[in-house]
């Protein structure tokens, strides 16, 4: 799978699930990503079904009635080596690596494909452990 060198983002640091939707969100608005209503469909997504996929690994995406807002359509990658929680306290799920998906189409090919993927520990450890976009894009593309 391919993600652009500049959607990926490394070493990045949140207090809790809710700031990582807001500020992952905050930046796909001001990239011109998405509009503001994506966000606030993330966030509710979180809270209703909730987006952490097992492995260290979350997948936040917006609900199907938030495809109106997307711009334009793409794969994101978070690194988050301190871990994010998107659990509770009696059952926390430490998320180390985020993919964000913005699709209208074949969005349920890629989640498919992402949690493929993510079902090998050791390529979500790769992705947690690697130290340039260029490393992530090489794990990636290798298991293709």
């Amino acid at each position: 799978m391919y993600i652009p060198q500049e959607r990926i983002l490394l070493d990045q640091h949140f207090t809790d699930a809710t700031e990582a939707l807001t500020k992952i969100g905050e930046y796909l608005v001001n990239q011109e990503i998405v509009s503001l209503p994506y966000v606030k469909s993330l966030l509710r997504r979180h809270q209703k079904t909730g987006v952490y996929i097992g492995n260290f690994v979350a997948l936040p995406h917006g609900e199907e009635e938030a495809q109106q807002w997307i711009k334009e359509e793409g794969l994101f990658l978070i690194q988050v080596p301190d871990g994010v929680d998107f659990g509770t306290k009696e059952q926390p799920k430490i998320a180390t690596i985020l993919f964000v998906v913005v699709l209208k189409e074949q969005q349920l090919a890629v989640l498919q494909e992402i949690a493929f993927f993510c079902s090998d520990m050791q390529n979500v450890r790769a992705l947690s452990d690697a130290e340039s976009v260029e490393e992530i894009q090489q794990i990636l593309l290798a298991e293709e």
